[in-house]
């Protein structure tokens, strides 16, 4: 079995990573080759290739709504609140119909178990982690990151006062609602090129910390506890695809096994280990905030109170975008993220070209494998 180092390695030994792109089976062949003696499943699923997709059809629709709305002013209603509901949904990290639109390609999810069982166990503790990796973005730039949810938000409320503008229009044509329509049209295609320009000119990231770390985490924690053989705990590997478009393969794992949770069903995400300090995140969400304070939580936050060798561990919170453990709290399933943070509270170099091997710490890693071992082993 490799060591979790190596297992980073080899996964930035691909250029990337990205959803469905013809690195995505030659990647899950390796991940596959880890678990020769483990039972192991593909499970498909339909996804956008990008977010970059989901963001040109949102702003084409509100662009198209706005314009329509002086020309056509029933038709620039319908197109912008559709728009505007599918965009709230979408950055508020609530599955939403633009995911749907074309063009769609197929990802993968890989699930592992520990061979089959005899009985069944009382209680389920999936650990997960996104195998995928980010367009490179200008948006995540040392310089724009801290903006990034102020800037969301401000994009938001733009979204909303368009449909205000729209339905004045129709009400009433004026001219003054005529020209914010076009600024407002105008600021949506350059914020559509700033979000996506570097992807057309440098592709994905490599992915080094976000997140071949948190992958090789989730495995090795996994190998440890299946070599422990708990007693009543099911423990079960889930690396997920299409992370990076917007948690899209955690939604179909979940949608597609939610029926066979027990009853204390439990989840630990690993999401990108490679810089800063490891935190249990408590907080997220881009526009409201999204809490998370469970039994997990609680059982983290006890383990570093009581071992030394973790007490700089600390809570944190990550509001540029979310984790595939969103899914989860909302259903009520309990369940953690662990991520590394800097001192500013951001994720150095993720989405950018400089998401390499070379950059990696591997510190926070470690740490997050030795806190979810504790944490399983407390269940």
């Amino acid at each position: 079995m490799p060591n979790p180092e190596s297992i980073v390695k080899k996964l930035a030994s691909f250029k990337h990573r990205g959803a469905a792109t013809q690195n995505e089976p030659l990647v899950l062949d390796y991940l596959q080759s880890i678990f020769s003696d483990k039972t192991v499943s593909l499970e498909a699923f339909k996804t956008p290739k990008t977010y970059i997709s989901v963001v040109w059809w949102l702003i084409s629709g509100l662009v198209v709504g706005l314009v329509s709305s002086n020309l056509i002013p029933f038709l620039g209603v319908v197109i912008t609140c559709f728009f505007t509901t599918f965009a709230l949904l979408y950055f508020n990290w609530y599955a939403s119909p633009v995911t749907k639109f074309p063009p769609r390609v197929t990802s993968h999810n890989l699930i592992v178990k520990n061979g089959v069982m005899n009985t069944p166990k009382s209680k389920k503790l999936i650990l997960m982690a996104h195998y995928d990796t980010a367009p490179i973005s200008f948006l995540y730039t040392p310089q724009m990151v801290g903006n990034f949810r102020k800037s969301l938000r401000f994009s938001l409320i733009l979204m909303v006062i368009a449909e205000f503008i729209v339905i004045v229009q129709f009400i009433n044509q004026n001219i003054i609602f005529s020209y914010l329509s076009y600024i407002l049209a105008t600021y949506f295609l350059i914020q559509g090129i700033t979000a996506t320009v570097d992807f057309f000119r440098l592709g994905y990231s490599n992915g080094a910390s976000d997140n071949a770390t948190g992958v090789a985490a989730a495995i090795e924690t996994a190998n440890r506890l299946w070599d422990k053989n708990l007693k009543d705990v099911d423990v079960e590997l889930v690396l997920t695809g299409a992370e990076e478009v917007g948690m899209i393969g955690a939604r179909d794992y979940f949608l597609k096994h939610a029926k066979e949770f027990t009853k204390e069903t439990y989840l630990i995400n690993f999401d990108t280990l490679g810089n800063g300090n490891l935190k249990v995140i408590t907080q997220t969400g881009s526009w409201s905030n999204i809490i998370y304070d469970n039994r997990i939580i609680q059982s983290a936050k006890e383990i570093i109170s009581q071992d030394t060798d973790l007490q700089h561990i600390t809570t944190g919170a990550w509001h540029t975008a979310d984790f595939d453990s969103v899914w989860f709290l909302r259903a009520g399933v309990p369940c953690v993220t662990l991520a590394a943070l800097d001192t500013n509270g951001r994720m150095p170099n993720i989405h950018r070209p400089t998401d390499t091997f070379e950059n990696v710490d591997f510190k926070p890693m470690n740490d997050a494998i030795q806190l979810a071992e504790q944490i399983a082993l407390k269940l």
